[in-house]
Order: C-alpha cells, then structure tokens, then sequence
C-alpha cells in the first residue's frame, strides 16, 4: 500500500484520518482497513487526542472495496480469518474506542465504506451523498450486519436485499446518518461538532458512550453480528449465471465495467400490459 492512501493530521484534540485515493474514488484496500484500524487504537492510547473524525479526499468518501484487490483465500477459515482480523476488526475498534469517532461522508458511501460508517458514534452527510450495500446484486452480502440493529425489519431487508443506492435523506429518515448537511455547508458542521466533542468533558462523554453501546451488546448484538461471519464467507460459493458473469466481467473488463454491466442488467424491464397480454 502507498503511504500515501492514508493520512492523517491531529490538530487542537482532533484527530482526522484521510482516506487518500481520490483517483479511486478511495477504493478501499485490506491494507487501508489495517491503517486506519492502526490510527484509531492508537488514538484510543493518545492523551492529545480527543475526537476522531473520518474523511475522504476528492470527489466521495469511499465507493467500497477495491475490486480489482480481492484475495483469492484458499478456504473458508482464511476468509473467515481476513474479515475478523481485518475489515471487521477496525469497525470493532471505532465501536469500541473510547474516543468520539465522527464520519463525515460526501460523494459516494458504499459497500465497505458503508459498513465502516456504521459503528462511528456521528455520522455527517453531505446532501449529495449517495449510500448502499450493493453486495447482493453480486452474489455477496455485509460482512459488518450492524444495519438491522438500526432500523426495523422492513427497512433493512429494503436496505441490504435489494442493494438499491439512496440518497443522504433517505439514509437519515432510516437511521443510518446523524444528520444530512447542505454541501455547501458540510465541512462547517464537520469543525462544528468535532470542536464541541472536543470539548465535553472526556469522562462524562466516554462513559455515556460505553452506556448507549452497551445497551445494544447486552442484547446479543456483538454474538449475532461476528456468527454472521461464518455464514457470508460461504454466499461465494452459491454461484449462478448473475454472479459468474459479473465476476467474468471484472476480470476481463476490470471493475468500472463490471459496474456498468450490473447497472445494466438490474435495469427494470419493460413493464408488460394486461393488454399486450392478451
């Protein structure tokens, strides 16, 4: 990994992690996903640090993970192993850090980059930020099931089982964002609540935290979340034509045209008359 795909800035209590690949719409990698969990629990330890916040250069906060840098793992315990280890582990670590962690997302929100806003404690969206678990429409699913913990059954099943996008006002009406601010005033609000964090009392702000999430891991929250990880590692294995063609396509075509086949194909067919019919 470059260097320079993360960065990060500690400016009076602030902490503010980058992501830092706007040529790939910050495309997010494993090694990514190991920095910025390196960053938070460093944080966690760091005196000077009051705040986290997550941000995104260019034009989106993360369209997900990298297509073209999946790992082939050789079984199902590696897989399991790489999204313990890995993704999930720095979702657990922003869950559990004792530090407020704001994510202040614009452009694009999706898949990883989705799953990795979930556990921040504030989630700020730029009126124009388009949100989405679109792992479905490939034959995948979350590796991080936090959604249906946020919002009632109908809602999540319309979030994850039809991998539809939508839009910052959506998200909030459903409970996934904090607040959605017009774009012209997005990095205004993002300093606005960074700096009153950083100014709570640190005690006081910390222990409300561990008390709202604890209220969510004492029922059952944590143990259903991580079993989900044996089961979304095998919903590889389940292939059809859908998944096989767009993972041809990927490799031939690379991932922007893989996208462009999918939006395709899940286009709606043309509605067929009772008329036409008969």
């Amino acid at each position: 990994m470059s260097n320079e795909w993360i960065t990060s800035e500690l400016s009076q209590g602030v902490l503010t992690i980058w992501l830092n690949r706007p040529d790939k719409l910050n495309a997010l990698t494993y090694p990514i996903y190991d920095e910025i969990g390196r960053l938070v629990e460093q944080a966690a330890k760091d005196d000077a640090c009051r705040v986290i916040v997550l941000r995104g250069r260019g034009r989106a906060f993360s369209a997900g993970f990298d297509l073209s840098q999946q790992v082939a793992d050789s079984d199902a315990e590696s897989k399991i192993d790489r999204l313990r280890s890995g993704s999930n582990r720095v979702r657990w670590a922003i869950w559990n850090s004792p530090k407020p962690v704001v994510a202040a997302i614009h452009g694009y929100c999706l898949a990883g980059a989705f799953e990795l806003v979930l556990p921040a404690d504030f989630t700020i969206a730029a009126a124009s930020c388009e949100l989405g678990e679109p792992e479905i429409l490939f034959g995948d699913g979350a590796a991080f099931l936090m959604v249906p913990w946020m919002m009632n059954h109908k809602q999540a099943k319309e979030v994850l089982m039809l991998g539809d996008r939508f839009d910052a006002t959506e998200a909030h009406r459903i409970g996934l964002v904090s607040e959605v601010v017009a774009d012209e005033r997005f990095d205004d609000r993002v300093h606005e609540v960074a700096d009153r964090l950083r100014k709570l009392p640190s005690g006081a702000l910390r222990a409300t935290k561990q008390g709202i999430n604890r209220a969510y891991e004492a029922a059952g929250m944590v143990a259903h979340m991580d079993g989900w990880v044996d089961t979304v590692v095998h919903l590889s294995t389940f292939e059809d034509e859908v998944t096989r063609e767009f993972k041809r396509q990927v490799e031939t075509n690379g991932p922007k045209q893989a996208a462009v086949w999918r939006t395709e194909y899940y286009r709606p067919a043309p509605r067929v008359s009772e008329s036409t019919q008969s």
